[in-house]
């Protein structure tokens, strides 16, 4: 759990670009009869075909599907990087895109206040600031029945949960996180972070209705916490067959790799991804278009015995860690 080893799942696609450069050039070098150079060939491309298989259900294979406006959920979810203070940028992206549902993160008093400008274009506006950079705000046009904060792990990072209505009078549950990253600035360890996914996930399953999970992760699609957290509850990640859309940094790109995620409920389909234009973040805002499927929308099943006790054991390791910072 420790961040040194996490990191490398951050970078995975960075790494296989240099392996595969460091392999070619070896295959230029390799001199006949030189049994070391040959068996540390073998063993990095045998590395590099890993890396590809951990990264390949994320080329994508699937095309954008237009479902009309009518029937489409629109999702922008942004963090907005508390310092930044280029407020007008963001104001001017959501009244072009115009978006369902418009999730904030990292967003304070000051960028609570420079928002209330957009708050006459929505029905429901649910509001968590903070000045830790974990500050939460909330936009929704769709019927809400219920809009609540939640604090999984620490009282420090709060999440968002509503239960909305889509244009075709479906029932979902809209769920927007920010757990903190595993890094030698924020946390040691991940323990945290993966406490807090599998704390919401839990819920995810007791709410027994469709649901859509969105928001900064500090995780990658491809990491095992990731996976986990789907498998749990019982979620499809967005980003499979459709690509890799790396969101953070903004700058320099050859480091960029997919931190803002989102996850849907099967039978809930992704129509169209996207990153949009730089608001002078760390991250890009990330758009997203689903639609529910009617005679297909599942709720969330309940975790198996295996994976309630896996599921436990990370949030008790997750809680102490919350519990040592405090």
């Amino acid at each position: 759990t420790h961040w040194f080893f996490r990191i490398f799942d951050f970078i995975r696609i960075q790494v296989v670009l240099l392996q595969s450069i460091v392999f070619v050039t070896g295959l230029f070098l390799f001199e006949e009869g030189n049994t070391l150079m040959l068996a540390a060939l073998i063993i990095l491309f045998i590395t590099i075909i890993y890396q590809a298989i951990v990264i390949a259900p994320y080329i994508p294979f699937k095309k954008n599907k237009d479902k009309g406006q009518k029937s489409t959920i629109n999702i922008l979810s942004v963090n907005v990087l508390q310092k930044n203070d280029n407020y007008e940028e963001l104001i001017k992206l959501v009244k072009e895109v115009d978006p369902d549902i418009l999730l904030t993160m990292e967003t304070n008093k000051a960028w609570e206040q420079a928002l209330e400008k957009i708050e006459v274009d929505y029905t429901s506006v649910h509001k968590a600031p903070k000045e830790n950079r974990y500050g939460m705000h909330f936009y929704s046009k769709l019927k809400a029945h219920k809009i609540q904060t939640h604090y999984f792990i620490s009282d420090e990072r709060p999440a968002i949960e509503a239960h909305l209505v889509d244009k075709n009078g479906n029932d979902f549950a809209f769920i927007g996180i920010h757990p903190p990253p595993p890094s030698p600035t924020e946390k040691t360890t991940s323990k945290q972070k993966d406490g807090e996914l599998m704390k919401a996930a839990k819920h995810i399953c007791e709410l027994n209705m469709p649901t859509i999970v969105t928001g900064d992760f500090n995780n990658v699609c491809w990491s095992k916490s990731s996976k986990l957290f789907s498998k749990a509850a019982s979620l499809v990640d967005a980003r499979l067959g459709k690509g890799i859309y790396g969101t953070f940094p903004v700058s320099p790109a050859i480091f960029r790799f997919p931190l803002d995620l989102l996850y849907h409920s099967k039978g809930i389909e992704v129509n169209q991804l996207k990153i949009l234009r730089d608001i002078s973040s760390d991250h890009f805002p990330f758009y997203t278009e689903l639609t529910i499927v009617n005679e297909h929308a599942q709720p969330n099943s309940n975790l198996d015995k295996d994976l309630k006790e896996k599921a436990d054991e990370i949030i008790e390791e997750g809680e102490k860690a919350a519990e040592v910072d405090e």
